[in-house]
């Protein structure tokens, strides 16, 4: 399929749009599929994107995605596996922090987090994916999606913290068990989605906190040490993606 960048980028981020949506992996690259060779065909006769949909790329996505039927099936298969991921990074965390202690507040605060970033997420693809910005904006909008579970989850802890929950303490020989089962849980996700990316992603979030914490600094350095060093670290492989994913756009 040779279609212009133009038809390329409306066809990429009509995958994205349906895929936010919840609709199905399959009928979406087969209506990708089937639109990307129209305008193919069209181009030749001079045409663009606007005289095959007959509409703008907005109304004709939000039109698509309201004739397509939810993938309940789908996301009732995807969601638990991605709780569960998203549950040992936390353990993960929790365990190299020594701080292994969960409230009832904790046990439904952090799957409630979860679900409401899963859905906020989900909301700006679709817009980032309908709409036209400038990067400056759509930055902006990365920056939201990150910083939103990021203050959710400080929001669960201060709650927990005034209302003063029990909580369940674990000894030192959980810390141990609780990496173990993480690090089984991320190699389980890599090979079940056939990507790295399980596996890269803890490494970048806490081996830093790791090796920081073998030092002789002083508790406060090594604090401004993590939360300088862990966030370049994680903006070094969003770089790498990006400059991976231009390459492949370029080769096809």
């Amino acid at each position: 399929m040779k279609v212009s960048s133009e038809s390329r980028e409306f066809l990429e981020n009509l995958r994205v749009y349906l895929l936010a949506s919840g609709k199905y992996e399959g009928e979406i690259e087969e209506i990708v599929s089937e639109l990307g060779d129209h305008l193919e065909n069209a181009e030749k006769d001079g045409k663009d994107v606007t005289d095959i949909i007959g509409k703008t790329p907005k109304e004709y996505m939000g039109q698509l995605a309201g004739e397509m039927p939810f993938d309940l099936k789908g996301g009732l298969k995807f969601l638990p596996i991605l709780m569960l991921g998203a549950f040992s990074y936390i353990l993960m965390g929790d365990a190299i922090r020594g701080q292994l202690q969960y409230s009832l507040i904790d046990l439904i605060g952090y799957p409630a987090v979860f679900l409401m970033t899963l859905f906020l997420t989900a909301l700006f693809y679709k817009y980032l994916a309908s709409n036209k910005i400038p990067k400056l904006k759509q930055f902006i909008v990365f920056g939201i999606i990150a910083a939103t579970p990021i203050s959710l989850f400080i929001g669960v802890i201060y709650l927990d913290d005034w209302l003063g929950a029990p909580a369940i303490h674990f000894g030192p020989a959980a810390k141990g068990a609780a990496i173990f089962i993480s690090l089984l849980m991320f190699i389980f996700i890599a090979i079940w989605s056939k990507s790295w990316v399980s596996i890269i992603l803890p490494i970048v979030f806490f081996l830093p906190e790791v090796l920081i914490g073998f030092t002789d600094y002083q508790e406060n350095t090594k604090l401004m040490l993590s939360v300088t060093i862990v966030p370049l670290c994680i903006g070094i492989y969003l770089l790498s993606v990006l400059r991976m994913e231009k390459k492949k756009e370029k080769s096809s």
